[in-house]
């Protein structure tokens, strides 16, 4: 097969949660199936499939696999694109949970990499919150104990989240989703998750889901009322441009960027960009391939090897911009 540079679109990869509900429909436009609530909408995963253009139904990993450096650039590694983005749509509290980190998921797990994960909150409902470390001074005996009797919700530390504020989960850290918060998740690829308490309900097939305290408990930061919302700036940059830098770690970078004016990027040949439309409509012009229309709740995959591109919005958009660092 020949290779083509364009913004690759994908299936996104639904999931049913027994916490989820509609807003995946409601604000992103996402076509639910009907039956149990949708809570996660994966969608760019080495293991989705394109949606559109020359490579439309292959998944990520197969088009990586076959031009590594043009897809991926500096983060080409086999076929498993090491970043994760997704939806997540919370109407009950998520579980607790805590992820390990790379040096863990190897030891634990024999996986490749652990999962430090980031949230930017599209819409939140009055009120909403989120759990995010503890609240008390604990180590491992002592927070085992304190879930043991039955004091799990008590120890930990709940913030107020609102539309707009950023979130930077690193592996180790306590977390968990309130009712009323839709969320943009930019993620390292793994899905090692280790439970730690589920709010005493059923799972969809109404029995208790799996706690996995040991693991958890061996993993855990232990840092008391951590500081969990990312204060950022939003700057202007160019007319009816502004970007706000929201992250910057060893494993990815965020941008946000609002915009009513064309927005020139480029990829330098280094790094696939991650784009996705949180409102507004956007498309994409390069020197190498037809215009492709971004619209709402869209996300695609811009190859490292295009170099420069534009993105014109329609009227007014918003965007979140991510890449492999």
């Amino acid at each position: 097969m020949t290779l083509v540079l364009y913004p690759l679109i994908f299936e996104p990869a639904l999931h049913a949660r027994p916490w989820g509900g509609h807003e995946l429909a409601d604000r992103l436009g996402k076509e639910l199936p009907p039956g149990h609530p949708i809570g996660e909408s994966w969608e760019i995963f080495w293991k989705n499939r394109v949606a559109n253009g020359e490579y439309h139904g292959r998944t990520l990993g197969e088009v990586i696999k076959m031009y590594p450096k043009e897809m991926a650039g500096s983060a080409s590694a086999g076929e498993e694109f090491p970043l994760l983005v997704k939806y997540l749509d919370a109407q009950a509290w998520l579980s607790v949970q805590v992820h390990p980190d790379d040096a863990l998921a190897k030891q634990l797990e024999g996986e490749p990499r652990g999962k430090t994960e980031c949230w930017y909150v599209i819409q939140a409902a009055p009120g909403a919150q989120i759990a995010y470390g503890l609240s008390e001074k604990l180590d491992a005996k002592s927070l085992r104990a304190a879930i043991d009797a039955g004091r799990a919700k008590e120890v930990m530390q709940y913030v107020s989240v609102e539309a707009g504020d950023f979130v930077f989960v690193p592996a180790g850290t306590m977390h968990a989703l309130g009712p009323g918060v839709l969320i943009y998740e930019l993620q390292q690829t793994s899905d090692t998750t280790y439970r730690v308490y589920d709010w005493d309900r059923m799972g969809l097939d109404g029995k208790p889901r799996e706690l996995h305290l040991d693991k958890a408990l061996a993993v855990t930061h232990f840092d008391v009322n951590p500081p969990a919302k990312v204060n950022y700036q939003m700057q202007t940059v160019a007319e009816g441009v502004q970007v706000g830098q929201l992250a910057r770690s060893q494993y990815f970078a965020l941008d946000k960027v609002t915009f009513s004016q064309p927005y020139k990027l480029n990829t330098y040949g280094t790094a696939a960009h991650l784009i996705s439309a949180i409102s507004g409509h956007v498309e994409w012009r390069g020197s190498s391939y037809l215009p492709q229309m971004f619209p709402q709740g869209v996300s695609a995959l811009i190859p490292a090897g295009v170099g420069e591109y534009t993105l014109v919005p329609d009227g007014e958009a918003e965007i979140l911009i991510g890449w492999p660092t």
